[in-house]
């Protein structure tokens, strides 16, 4: 049995706006996979009230659905699992190596690059279109045992795949050929 962990390290530009949401996000997930969820007595009042003390960046980013009792329901779309809130990564923000500002650095040895994606494409609109890419790896030798992916991100959809995907996809296609 191998462990695998799905690694990122990527920068991406960002306004000063863009920045402090990104960082809010990274502050919220942490709270809610972590302090709140560790408290048996956590009301959906007490929700709410943490939600009404974002800032109106991210409560406009990721606004109150009129249909969910949760606030942070838009919030939790990011996830593939909404019951683990966390982007498994860091975020710093750095000077551009090219000299022209800020920079959001983002890393991540157990990253979730899905939720990421998300992320990027809901905060970082003056970005995109913007992509990334991934590294699968085992702890253990294993046929299959590393890999690895990219996402490219548009206002309207994040496209991607594994290099496990790719080179399936081009073997059948070889195949069907011959």
């Amino acid at each position: 049995m191998a462990n695998y962990y799905s690694q990122t390290v990527f920068t991406i530009p960002a306004t000063p706006q863009e920045r402090a949401v990104l960082e809010e996000c990274f502050a919220v997930s942490a709270v809610l996979s972590t302090d709140v969820a560790e408290l048996p007595d956590v009301g959906i009042e007490t929700v709410k009230a943490y939600y009404a003390s974002c800032s109106d960046a991210f409560r406009a980013t990721f606004p109150k659905r009129p249909d969910e009792e949760d606030p942070f329901a838009d919030f939790f779309d990011l996830w593939s699992d909404p019951d683990f809130p966390e982007f498994n990564a860091d975020l710093t923000i750095r000077d551009d190596p090219d000299g022209k500002g800020k920079v959001a650095f983002i890393s991540g040895h157990e990253a979730d690059v899905s939720a990421l994606a998300s992320l990027i494409q809901k905060v970082c609109k003056t970005a995109l279109p913007f992509a990334f890419q991934w590294a699968e790896v085992a702890d253990k030798d294993v046929p299959g045992g590393f890999g690895g992916g990219y996402y490219v991100i548009t206002d309207s959809e994040i496209f991607g795949g594994s290099t496990r995907w790719l080179m399936e996809e081009t073997l059948e296609t070889l195949r069907a050929g011959t």
